[in-house]
């Protein structure tokens, strides 16, 4: 996302749609609030941007949850948390209002297409990694295929260590005290609603 925000930062107005005067660090908080309470609207990026690489970001969501176990409703879940509050209502919101085209069309294309490239990448692993025998293929398809997976891999090779996530629903323990045991004497455990999150587990 940084790297994105950086190319998108130098390209010209006329492709990005950010307004330089928006973007001015020293105002950035009131920008931000603005730009959210005058939000969503309808955008004026070229279609491209609009239907081609919002939903690729959506895509790499998409693929880096179900790559790491989550199901595809997880996963669309998943994108759509990272395209609406940490990019539409996050990063981007700095420079310009929120669109009304990225809020359906990176979560909704994108998993699509994410959906789409990890049956694709499955495919691939299958074949084990080999596209025409070429193993070289393979590794440029693996990138294709999910980004961020292979980039965390090779952070995670590099540190010597493993990172997973996974979505998990579970409930919440609740202790009945010794001197209260008398009271619950047909149900010492009690639990609570259900509670829902996500596990994000680091192996050094």
């Amino acid at each position: 996302m940084v790297t994105t925000i950086a190319v998108l930062a130098i390209l010209p107005e006329s492709i990005s749609k950010w307004d330089e005067d928006q973007a001015d660090f020293s105002k950035l908080g009131a920008k931000w609030r603005k730009n959210v309470s005058d939000g969503p609207v309808m955008d004026e990026d070229d279609w491209a941007i609009n239907y081609l690489g919002h939903p690729i970001s959506g895509a790499i969501y998409y693929a880096m949850a179900r790559n790491d176990g989550l199901t595809p409703f997880e996963s669309f879940l998943f994108s759509s948390f990272m395209s609406t509050f940490i990019w539409e209502y996050g990063y981007e919101a700095f420079a310009e209002v929120p669109s009304i085209q990225d809020l359906w069309s990176t979560p909704v294309i994108g998993s699509f297409m994410g959906e789409g490239m990890h049956i694709l990448e499955k495919r691939l692993d299958a074949n084990h990694g080999l596209i025409y025998g070429s193993r070289v293929l393979g590794n440029i398809s693996y990138w294709l295929l999910d980004p961020m997976g292979r980039i965390a891999e090779g952070i995670g090779g590099w540190l010597n260590l493993d990172v997973t996530m996974r979505y998990q629903t579970y409930q919440l323990y609740n202790y009945q005290a010794v001197d209260d045991y008398s009271l619950h004497i047909n149900k010492p455990e009690e639990f609570s609603s259900m509670y829902h999150g996500f596990v994000l587990n680091i192996e050094f």
